[in-house]
């Protein structure tokens, strides 16, 4: 194997590290939110993460969920359409 032959498969297995990283902390999130009621705790967990994570960090958040939800918790599921991306970034798959 070649460094090049190795270049797709760390790119994919560095993604898919990524993303659980993230799923874990926006579970973990919603663990502290969720003896609220969802009413309160769907839009806490979006303004956490709006306030404490980096554009970057919701970019991929945002990429890696929408529309594929596994993993992630169902208020987590239900607060990523209120999690902001860069300017000019749509929220739809």
């Amino acid at each position: 194997m070649t460094l090049l032959d190795a270049a797709p498969h760390d790119a994919e297995h560095h993604k898919a590290a990524q993303r659980e990283t993230l799923a874990r902390m926006a579970n973990q999130i919603a663990d502290f939110f969720k003896s609220y009621p969802d009413e309160q705790a769907v839009p806490a967990i979006a303004d956490h993460i709006n306030q404490f994570w980096s554009r970057r960090m919701r970019e991929d958040f945002v990429t890696a969920f929408n529309g594929q939800s596994e993993g992630i918790q169902p208020l987590v599921r239900a607060a990523l359409p209120a999690i902001r991306r860069a300017p000019g970034q749509r929220s739809e798959p």
